[in-house]
């Protein structure tokens, strides 16, 4: 029986890197990046731009569009071409060659705006989004509402896309996910509770992440939040725990 051709988007990046590793033993990969940190067997490609790489989407089951310009509080001149460009083309690419099922890396960043409201205390995929969020970080004031509207967009368009044309979407709005070893102990109390209350381990990650895989759907297109099962946070997970996601760890526990 052959293996279910996979292609990930940002394969060098922190969240393609540790799908990679765990997809490997189970599919055929097919890996993208617009820098490959000297890995041969990633294609070194740069997806604002339509060209050959798009011959690479022929045959895939599924694509995960995890590339993008990652940081949150982007301008925005820097998010177009990695986090908009991009996406117009992968999703493209995926519609006209026929893929059967994209998971788009959406973001927490896409309800920000709920962090300084006290309601509704649970936040559910189907309330209104409401993008952006303003918070400091030692001392440094950010703002994502770039990023998190083009996150938003990105969501916005692969639902056209299933309606229009039967290819099935998944956007995951991603809590906090580290590089590395991505401990629970890493997320400090000094981040604040909105912050550490959305950390998703790198097992609890890679499980969503084949959940998005595998499970059938209720319709073409769904949302589901994304983070660990940690205790006392906003995020509803039923929608994930539907496609069979159950989460094993808790930022608060121990603590």
């Amino acid at each position: 029986m052959s293996l279910r051709r996979v292609l990930i988007t940002g394969a060098a990046g922190n969240l393609g890197g540790k799908l990679r590793r765990h997809l490997e033993p189970s599919c055929d990969l097919v890996l993208l990046d617009r820098v490959t940190g000297g890995d041969p067997s990633i294609l070194a490609v740069d997806l604002s731009s339509w060209g050959t790489w798009v011959e690479r989407f022929a045959g895939v089951d599924t694509v995960f569009h995890l590339a993008a310009d990652p940081t949150a509080q982007q301008t925005w001149p820097n998010v177009v071409a990695p986090n908009l460009d991009a996406l117009v083309n992968v999703f493209e690419a995926a519609v006209t060659r026929r893929v059967r099922r994209v998971v788009f890396a959406s973001s927490n960043h896409v309800m920000g705006g709920y962090r300084d409201l006290d309601e509704p205390r649970l936040l559910t995929p189907d309330l209104p989004p409401l993008p952006g969020l303003r918070y400091a970080v030692d001392g440094e004031q950010r703002d994502s509402t770039a990023y998190a509207a083009a996150k938003l967009f990105g969501e916005r368009l692969g639902k056209c896309l299933a309606e229009a044309h039967g290819i099935e979407m998944i956007a995951v709005r991603l809590g906090w996910i580290k590089p590395g070893d991505n401990l629970a102990s890493w997320i400090t109390p000094d981040r604040g509770e909105w912050f550490r209350l959305m950390w998703l381990s790198n097992r609890d990650y890679c499980q969503l992440m084949e959940r998005c895989l595998l499970a059938p759907l209720p319709c073409p297109f769904v949302i589901v939040n994304g983070t660990s099962a940690n205790t006392g946070t906003r995020w509803d997970l039923s929608g994930a725990r539907a496609l069979g996601y159950e989460p094993l760890d808790d930022v608060t526990a121990g603590a």
